[in-house]
């Protein structure tokens, strides 16, 4: 079975999970995203839909948000800008095992700007 990646970039929006409540909402699109996940079956979406919990870390079935001691380890700062985040990108992804996601916010001028959700799945 092929893993694909997937990711996702969400403007901030004053908390992790309201960022990625809206950041669901956008991706189901004029659906619900209970309608997109029921449409997807077993298979998932392989998309931000896929994430239902958040949680400090990294679990089969969960998001886990990098928090500042981890960003600084896999990123060099405890405040990366979206630049060395994406750089990092694919390296930091390929840790990951299928069924896994994560939360990596950015920072502009040390403030959060924007969050990118990623993960695998099995396809």
């Amino acid at each position: 079975m092929a893993t694909t990646s997937w990711s996702t970039w969400v403007k901030w929006d004053g908390s992790i999970e309201k960022t990625l409540a809206e950041g669901q909402h956008v991706a189901s699109g004029e659906l619900s995203v209970a309608e997109v996940r029921q449409r997807a079956g077993g298979k998932g979406t392989a998309s931000i839909l896929d994430v239902v919990t958040l949680d400090d870390r990294a679990h089969l079935g969960r998001c886990w948000v990098l928090g500042a001691p981890e960003l600084h380890r896999h990123f060099g700062s405890k405040t990366p800008p979206r630049k060395a985040i994406e750089a990092g990108r694919e390296a930091f992804l390929a840790k990951l095992e299928p069924g896994q996601a994560v939360a990596v916010t950015a920072y502009s001028r040390g403030m959060p700007s924007v969050v990118l959700f990623a993960g695998r799945t099995d396809s």
